[in-house]
């Protein structure tokens, strides 16, 4: 395994009172059992399909075929809301350079555009900027029927003559599915029991995703390799079971509402955003299982530091004891600055950064951070990449996937739907089909 885990101030030990402590954690554990155990037979019928990675893997042999038939494109712009379109931003984030918000260019002068929400002026921006350039539209919906997805295809289509079309769908019987249909063009399939926002690994984030060169297979390969560890009941060598045991010791027992997700890398913006819809519309939910009425969940915070040790860190250590926060850190970034020389005439006071690399001061940064976190008794955890590499981001999908998944067992919730969301969608359609005074 790449990741490394460091859970040690989660416990009392290390935060005094706002700790999880080692009796609750006895007492909960067949709790956290049996939710690994749920989720493995799954009784409730849940889309589990992001669990079988070898299916998807399986997959990619078709998504590649179709990436050929594009092979000339320069520019892929993906069309999608929130699982259709976050989890692919926050791997493309990780391996390519991102020029603005959504836009994204690699190595090989490839681009990605990734429209993920419903703005007049932005589309007009990028399809006055996509004229003349060779264009692959990729509307992505599993329905077929998302509304900001179809208007903003429905508009670059008629502004953008010529370009490419490849859709992604889990209905061919849609009205995206027979579009696609109409037009001859290639279907990526969406499976039938992946849900959005745990797609990532699957058609919907493989093909963006390789038309920027990122090796795909070797994300999966990343996942696959830790899969099992994540799924077995022995908790000390379970980090995905130990981390859902703590959180919900966390929410249920010491206070904790909040979680906030700080990485100390800005390739990880995005990871942040991926990260907030999985935890939030996943957890948030006000029926639990037995349909009582009793809302829950966790509110997830996407930060980034060090720049919000300027803005937020003051709350988490001074404010409520309601939040867990989460450091992820980078040991050696994708590329070097080198290190720093001898300061400038008046900054002798900083001599002391002479020699060191921008990164040393980011990680001692985070450390500080961590160590203020814990003698504040303010329960935090630590992420560590040694490398961004496509192993490496596989791993961190697949173990916040099963985190989630076991808390929401864990929580009494079904943490595979989005009932409130889909109320909202409906009454958009009804205001829209009214006709205006």
């Amino acid at each position: 395994m790449e990741l490394a885990l460091d859970f040690t101030n989660l416990s009392a030990d290390a935060v005094g009172t706002n700790g999880v402590t080692v009796e609750i954690r006895d007492i909960l554990l067949p709790d956290a059992q049996n939710a690994l155990k749920a989720l493995l037979e799954n009784p409730y019928g849940w889309p589990l399909g992001w669990l079988d990675l070898a299916a998807r893997r399986s997959e990619l042999p078709s998504v590649l075929e179709v990436l050929a038939q594009v092979a000339d494109a320069d520019t892929l712009v993906t069309i999608g809301m929130g699982g259709s379109a976050l989890g692919t931003q926050a791997l493309a984030g990780l391996f390519a350079e991102c020029t603005a918000p959504g836009e994204f260019i690699s190595a090989n002068g490839k681009r990605l555009i990734v429209l993920d929400n419903l703005d007049e002026e932005r589309l007009a921006q990028v399809a006055s900027r996509l004229g003349g350039r060779s264009v692959v539209l990729n509307p992505e919906s599993k329905s077929g029927t998302t509304l900001e997805t179809v208007a903003n295809f429905t508009a670059l289509l008629s502004k953008l003559e010529g370009a490419e079309i490849v859709v992604t769908t889990g209905e061919p019987d849609s009205p995206l599915g027979r579009f696609a249909g109409h037009s001859a063009c290639p279907i990526l399939p969406v499976p039938e029991d992946v849900g959005g926002r745990f797609s990532v690994l699957s058609p919907v984030g493989f093909f963006p995703l390789a038309f920027l060169g990122v090796d795909v297979e070797a994300v999966v390969e990343g996942a696959l390799s830790v899969r099992d560890a994540f799924l077995q009941s022995e908790y000390y060598e379970n980090p995905a079971l130990l981390l859902a045991l703590n959180l919900y010791a966390l929410a249920t027992r010491c206070g904790v509402s909040q979680m906030v997700f700080m990485p100390y890398c800005e390739r990880m913006c995005d990871l942040g955003r991926w990260w907030q819809q999985l935890f939030a519309e996943s957890l948030g939910k006000r029926h639990s299982l037995s349909s009582e009425n009793a809302p829950r969940g966790l509110t997830p915070i996407a930060a980034l530091g060090p720049r919000d040790q300027h803005s937020l860190l003051q709350l988490l250590l001074e404010g409520p004891a309601d939040k867990v926060t989460a450091l992820v850190q980078v040991t050696e970034p994708s590329a070097s600055a080198g290190t720093l020389g001898e300061p400038q005439k008046g900054l002798e006071s900083f001599g002391y950064l002479s020699g060191k690399r921008v990164n040393d001061i980011v990680l001692a940064e985070l450390a500080g951070t961590r160590d203020s976190l814990t003698k504040q008794g303010r329960p935090n955890y630590t992420i560590t990449f040694p490398r961004l590499t496509p192993q490496a981001a596989g791993e961190f999908v697949i173990f916040h996937e099963v985190v989630v998944g076991l808390l929401g067992v864990m929580l009494d919730v079904n943490p595979f739907d989005q009932p409130a969301v889909d109320e909202s969608k409906k009454l958009t359609r009804e205001m829209l089909r009214k006709p205006r005074d």
